[in-house]
């Protein structure tokens, strides 16, 4: 069952601004299917552009080509995309959906720098769309394209979730092996399908060197299926539905300095499940990740204004706390929310007062201003596990403040 096809590829313009010969050799791949739902694609040889420079031997472009010979019915092929069938290739859809995800201009650059750090010439001009470097790339090195397009999903900013282990000594680690990822592949299949989200789970491993970062940090990306979803369509000029089960991630960062792993994913039972599944088959212990709390909110009750201090943490520049949120949990219960360019002084003119427990504080966000940045960085703590960082990338330079401040708990031993 394929993946509902994106709206950027239901409009015939967009197809249109991708290059023809590129298009066409894309659509070959699935030329019968294409012919059953009444496309009939042009020869492989049909002139779609000018012929070869000699001088050069590539394809000279940005004229129009011949008019009378056979061209690609855009409409025709709008139409399939929009009316999808159950037996659509699940390898057509995939590969639309990476193009739609890397055929922007920064997915662009992102696809370039890689090309040029692995020495693949795609033989492109300067004329060249987003969507044409994405597609050439998708023909010449699918594999590629898709490792670049799970490093753009985990750099998504989300809110993790940490966990801790209580392990003594902290094994090393260096690296997952491919047996350990289908080893979790395998049990998290298992999980998926019971939990009615279908097979097909794959895990991706990414070791990346973040800046601030003192370790590299192991990324985890988690491709799985999400319940079932009917939309309606048109097919045959009739009104119809299409059923499909849309795609999801959970996002999983091995800190190995110190023995967390932090946690995206949709639901606690599969947060639990992940936990259970990462700790045995990376250090065989179901119970590694034992949920030991990292983040308190204590130091803004106790020190005030100085734990906004942040001189002697290299590349701050300084930092406020601009949002809390508070929650009674006396009956009747009540949660409110206090917003303001500096809460200390609400504080300070008594027109705000911390509750009797720290508990009772459910989060705080903090405005940091970095070293020559016009816009400053949030970071919301949620204790006792929970952060979220406007850009993933700020987490190091971020939790070396908290640390500093001791709004991260330190690890025991």
């Amino acid at each position: 069952m394929p993946n509902f096809t994106q709206n950027k590829f239901t409009r015939p313009e967009t197809f249109r601004r991708i290059r023809p010969d590129l298009l066409l050799a894309w659509l070959k791949q699935w030329e019968s299917y294409f012919a059953k739902r009444g496309l009939i694609l042009p020869g492989a040889d049909t002139q779609l552009v000018l012929p070869m420079e000699a001088s050069v031997g590539k394809p000279k472009f940005g004229a129009q080509w011949n008019p009378s010979a056979p061209q690609i019915d855009y409409d025709n092929l709008v139409r399939v995309f929009m009316e999808p069938t159950p037996d659509m290739p699940a390898e057509l859809a995939d590969s639309l959906h990476l193009v739609r995800e890397m055929g922007t201009a920064r997915g662009m650059d992102a696809m370039l720098e890689e090309c040029r750090a692995r020495g693949v010439d795609l033989g492109l001009g300067d004329d060249a769309s987003p969507e044409d470097v994405a597609l050439k790339l998708w023909l010449t090195d699918p594999r590629m394209l898709e490792n670049l397009q799970n490093c753009k999903e985990v750099s998504r900013p989300r809110g993790f979730q940490y966990f801790t282990t209580d392990a003594s000594p902290l094994p090393q680690f260096e690296g997952p092996s491919l047996e350990q990822l289908r080893a979790l592949e395998e049990r998290l299949e298992g999980f998926y399908v019971a939990w009615r989200r279908g097979a097909g789970t794959r895990v991706f491993a990414y070791c990346q060197q973040r800046l601030w970062h003192t370790v590299p940090e192991w990324v985890f990306l988690v491709r799985h299926g999400a319940p079932f979803r009917r939309e309606e369509a048109m097919e045959n000029g009739e009104p119809t539905s299409v059923l499909y089960r849309p795609r999801k991630y959970a996002v999983l960062k091995y800190d190995s300095l110190r023995g967390e792993l932090g946690v995206y994913c949709s639901a606690a039972r599969e947060q639990k499940i992940l936990l259970k599944a990462f700790g045995k088959s990376l250090f065989g212990r179901e119970d590694f990740f034992p949920g030991n709390a990292k983040f308190n909110l204590e130091p803004i009750v106790r020190l005030g204004r100085e734990s906004l201090a942040c001189a002697d943490v290299m590349g701050i520049e300084e930092v406020r706390l601009t949002e809390v949120e508070f929650y009674q949990h006396e009956t009747p219960w009540r949660r409110t929310i206090e917003q303001a360019d500096d809460i200390f002084a609400l504080v300070e003119k008594a027109k705000l007062t911390w509750p009797k427990e720290v508990q009772d504080i459910a989060s705080a966000t903090f405005a940091v201003k970095l070293w020559r940045q016009k816009r400053a960085r949030r970071v919301t703590i949620m204790p006792s596990n929970r952060a979220i960082y406007s850009r993933d990338e700020d987490s190091g330079i971020l939790e070396r403040w908290m640390e500093a401040r001791e709004f991260i708990v330190p690890p025991k031993g």
